[in-house]
């Protein structure tokens, strides 16, 4: 064994190479990177209450979990989703001066409808949390002092239902976008008057529905491509594809 390691540390001297052994700090730097990336992204969580000690103790609690903001005010809150846009789950204390918090959550709802509303209250202030619950804007109420393993609770199902929300969100919206360009090609069919015109229409009703991607309509007849239209923006070379329809097997 004392000669093999021997023999290696002359090869390594010799022909400058190191062992594997050894840290390279850009390549750790970029594994780093790479990790930080394909990790998916925090939800975002805003706390709202007029008590700085409050305030500073939701932070904590969940700032491992979530992309906590904070506002000390209903009025300071909504400039902040204004700011930063949608959150998964918004906490407001109840008793806070000029909006309380039903007040300022029932503001959030029109422009966000999809995230989740959790309240905290003493026992006095049951009457206005009736209302805003039965209206829909408040998923739950949790009293003050309260347990942190409950809030913990409250909150891990709020984040559940808001990505189950955003995922129903999203399918409904492509398929209504699917219907929408299904509609205009049919439309297409019955008003165009040559399949040049036809192609044209539909490449473009396509690319509407995906996203602005670019897209190729061909009509293929007696086994090749006779003729080829694309969306107008798109990247895509209309001469190139007839040349090389790598995606086409007749």
């Amino acid at each position: 064994m004392g000669h093999a390691d021997n023999s290696h540390r002359l090869r390594s001297r010799r022909y400058g190479y190191v062992p594997m052994c050894r840290s390279f700090p850009e390549i750790d730097e970029i594994k780093h990177h790479i990790r930080e990336t394909m990790r998916p992204p925090k939800p975002k969580m805003l706390v709202v209450d007029d008590e700085p000690d409050n305030l500073d103790l939701l932070y904590r609690t969940f700032r491992r979990e979530f992309q906590v903001y904070k506002a000390i005010s209903g009025a300071d809150a909504l400039k902040v989703l204004e700011d930063e846009g949608e959150v998964a789950v918004i906490i407001s204390d109840q008793r806070m001066p000029e909006m309380k918090g039903t007040e300022f959550l029932r503001r959030t709802v029109p422009q966000f409808p999809n995230t989740i509303r959790i309240i905290l209250t003493g026992f006095t202030d049951i009457e206005d949390l009736v209302e805003a619950i039965n209206s829909g804007q408040v998923y739950k109420y949790i009293t003050k002092p309260w347990d942190p393993t409950e809030l913990r609770g409250v909150v891990d199902r709020a984040a559940d239902t808001y990505l189950v929300l955003q995922q129903r969100t999203e399918e409904l919206a492509r398929s209504r976008a699917q219907v929408a360009a299904w509609s205009g090609i049919v439309e297409a069919a019955s008003s165009c008057t040559s399949i040049s015109e036809f192609l044209d229409k539909t490449a473009h009703e396509l690319a509407l529905s995906s996203d602005g991607l670019s897209c190729a309509v061909c009509y293929i007849k007696d086994g090749a491509i006779a003729e080829i239209a694309t969306s107008p923006d798109a990247s895509l070379d209309s001469s190139t594809i007839a040349r090389d329809p790598w995606w086409y097997k007749p």
